[in-house]
C-alpha cells in the first residue's frame, strides 16, 4: 500500500457555481475536495466539483470504496451528489457521514434533494451500496483493516488506521462540521463555511493545532465583509471568513500550510489572486485553492506542491514551515 497522503481540489467556490471567462484560473465549481490516504479515498463535500471527480474515480478504477464527508447540508455542498457517477454503480460501496442534530437527518436531506419533485432519480435508485450515518462531535470516524465505522476512542487502533475527528462550529448559520483527517502522523484540517471571531476562534485553533495543512474558508475581501466595497453589502454574520481571519487561525494553530478556500462566486481570478498575495504577507505558506491543485502532505510540516493548472508551467515546489 502506498504511504502517501494527497489532496486534490475539484471545486473551490462558495454559494453557487461560477463558470465563465473570469473564473478560468481558479475554477467555478462549488466545494469538493479529494483526499487519498494510500489506497483509501475520502471526499469532502459534494458541490459541483464532485461531478468531474466522480468521473475520474471511475476512469481510474478507484470507485470500489469511497468515504464522503459532508461539512453541512447547504445547497452548495450537496448539489453535485445527484450527478456523482460512482453512486450509480452496484459495485461501489459509499460510506457517507455528516452532521447530527440538524432539523432533518442526513439521509432525509439527501432523499429530499432527489425527491420526484426535484430530480428524476431517487436516492434509493442509485445502485451503489450506501452506508449513511449522522455523526456526533464526540465520535471519531475510523477506516482501518477492519473497515469503516464510528467509534468513541482510538484505543486499540492499529498504526495504519485513518482517524477523522470532528469539531462542531457554530460560526455558520445552522452549524458546520470541521474535520481533522489523521493518518500515519500526518494531518489535514478542513474548515469551510466558518466565520472568524474577534481575537480568533480559539476552539478551532486548538482543534487545528500543528496540522500539516489547514483548508480554511476565506470567501470575502475585508472591504466586502465590512460593507465598504462598492456594490456589495456587508456580509458580517453570514458565516464566512476573510483571508485575514484564515491567516490568524493558521498562525495561532502553527499550521504547516494554509489553503484559502470557498472563494466568493462573484470574485474574478484577479480578485482571488490579490487576496492570495495579501494573505502571503500575513502567513507566508499560503496558497489560494484552484481546481486541479494537488498537494502531497509530508511529515514534519513539509509539503510538496505540483502545479497542474493550464496557466502555469508544471513544476515541483517544496515548502517547509521554517525560515
Amino acid at each position: 500500500m502506498s504511504d502517501e497522503l494527497r489532496i486534490k481540489f475539484w471545486g473551490v467556490r462558495g454559494s453557487y457555481p461560477a463558470p465563465g471567462a473570469g473564473t478560468v484560473k481558479y475554477g467555478g465549481n462549488t466545494a469538493s475536495v479529494e483526499v487519498r490516504a494510500g489506497e483509501r479515498t475520502i471526499l469532502l463535500d459534494a458541490g459541483t466539483g464532485i461531478i468531474p471527480l466522480g468521473r475520474e474515480l471511475v476512469r481510474t478504477k478507484r470507485a470500489s470504496e469511497i468515504m464522503l464527508l459532508f461539512s453541512h447540508l447547504h445547497h452548495d455542498h450537496t448539489q453535485g451528489f445527484p450527478f456523482f457517477v460512482p453512486a450509480y454503480l452496484p459495485n461501489t460501496k459509499l460510506h457517507i457521514f455528516g452532521p447530527d442534530g440538524t432539523h432533518e437527518s442526513l439521509r432525509n436531506v439527501l432523499e429530499h434533494n432527489q425527491s420526484s419533485e426535484t430530480f428524476p432519480v431517487s436516492l434509493r435508485d442509485m445502485s451503489a451500496t450506501k452506508n449513511i450515518q449522522s455523526a456526533r462531535e464526540s465520535q471519531i470516524i475510523v477506516w482501518d483493516e477492519v473497515g469503516v465505522r464510528l467509534a468513541e476512542s482510538t484505543v486499540g487502533l492499529s498504526n495504519d488506521a485513518l482517524v477523522i475527528r470532528i469539531h462542531r462550529s457554530y460560526a455558520h448559520p445552522g452549524g458546520v462540521y470541521v474535520y481533522r483527517i489523521t493518518w500515519r502522523g500526518k494531518s489535514i484540517v478542513y474548515a469551510t463555511d466558518t466565520e472568524g471571531y474577534v481575537g480568533t476562534d480559539r476552539r478551532l485553533v486548538q482543534f487545528a493545532k500543528d496540522t500539516d495543512v489547514l483548508i480554511h474558508d476565506a470567501q470575502y475581501l475585508d472591504e466586502h465583509y465590512w460593507g465598504k466595497l462598492e456594490g456589495f453589502p456587508s456580509t458580517q454574520g453570514y458565516g464566512h471568513s476573510t483571508a485575514k481571519m484564515a491567516c490568524e487561525v493558521a498562525f495561532a494553530s502553527e499550521a504547516g500550510q494554509l489553503i484559502l478556500f470557498h472563494h466568493d462566486p462573484s470574485y474574478s481570478d484577479a480578485m482571488v489572486a490579490g487576496m492570495e498575495l495579501s494573505a502571503k504577507a500575513q502567513f507566508r505558506e499560503t496558497q489560494a485553492a484552484y481546481e486541479g491543485l494537488e498537494l502531497l502532505v509530508r511529515s514534519e510540516n513539509k509539503i510538496s506542491e505540483k502545479f497542474q493548472s493550464p496557466n502555469l508551467k508544471t513544476r515541483d515546489v517544496k515548502y517547509a514551515n521554517n525560515d
